[in-house]
């Protein structure tokens, strides 16, 4: 049982008392990812470390301690104990907590260990339906991820996003997503399509999609689950239009205002052939 996680940063609401916890590392490969924290990246830091901080970086920017806290990454399920210690401690702090996962790691038992934590809402990525397109766009099958979406979908609130990627993942496969989480019967569910952003993945597969492709497929979609929108995974932080910047804080504390520019130059240093 590791008693630490590496951390690069975390990322502060411009709006309200909102953390968002990035864990680096992650159990897929996928050819659209733009995250550094997919490799093992930051600092090594135990629970009551990670927490201290969360709590400070919120006090620091509104007065007061964090609403809520949102676990991403990478992947947060790959230290199984070490999330439910931070699940735990985060409780004690937070209104809200909530976890962002592929779900590929999230087996029936391990869910109901978050589930005794409180969790408030699990939110997923699928990123294909078909088997052999998640496959070549993850590098690994998507049956557990479903298995366990199946599972979990009566559970607990969840929301599930997935990409149109034009020419890969489109209208008739996104419906049929629609259609298989209807099928879950699910307690509470938003099904999220968000544009690929070709501007920010490291391997030039697709392009970016309009507003009013997004939108068609999101109509045919609701057309099967009316929990359906087109949307962007952090459209709640779009008031007035999207942040064009947002809030860091690293590990030591130290903050830094940054931008989608920043990520572009990340991304050119990390997958640079």
């Amino acid at each position: 049982m590791a008693e630490t996680r590496r951390i690069p940063f975390l990322t502060i609401s411009e709006y309200a008392p909102r953390v968002w916890i990035t864990m680096s590392g992650c159990n897929l490969r996928c050819r659209g990812c733009f995250s550094i924290a997919r490799e093992e990246v930051g600092e090594p830091m135990t629970v009551p470390q990670l927490v201290a901080l969360v709590e400070t970086s919120a006090q620091e920017r509104f007065g007061k301690g964090p609403e809520e806290v949102v676990l991403t990454g990478g992947e947060p399920a790959l230290d199984r104990e070490y999330l439910l210690r931070l699940m735990w401690a985060l409780r004690k702090v937070s209104r809200e907590v909530v976890l962002q996962s592929n779900a590929t790691l999230l087996e029936p038992g391990f869910l109901e260990e978050l589930l005794a934590t409180g969790v408030d809402r699990i939110i997923v990525d699928l990123k294909a339906l078909d088997d052999e397109k998640h496959v070549w766009y993850t590098g690994t099958s998507n049956r557990d991820l479903l298995n366990n979406l199946a599972y979990a979908a009566p559970r607990v609130p969840m929301v599930v996003n997935t990409l149109l990627i034009p020419g890969f993942v489109e209208g008739e496969e996104i419906v049929g997503m629609a259609r298989l989480l209807r099928s879950f019967e699910p307690l509470e569910l938003e099904f999220r399509i968000n544009p690929f952003r070709a501007d920010l993945s490291p391997e030039r597969m697709s392009r970016t999609p309009s507003d009013q492709e997004l939108e068609a497929v999101a109509e045919r979609c609701r057309q099967e689950y009316p929990g359906t929108v087109s949307s962007r995974s952090c459209l709640r932080e779009s008031r007035g239009g999207p942040s064009k910047t947002w809030l860091t804080v690293y590990p030591d504390g130290s903050t830094e205002r940054r931008g989608l520019q920043d990520y572009r130059q990340q991304n050119r240093m990390m997958f640079r052939s």
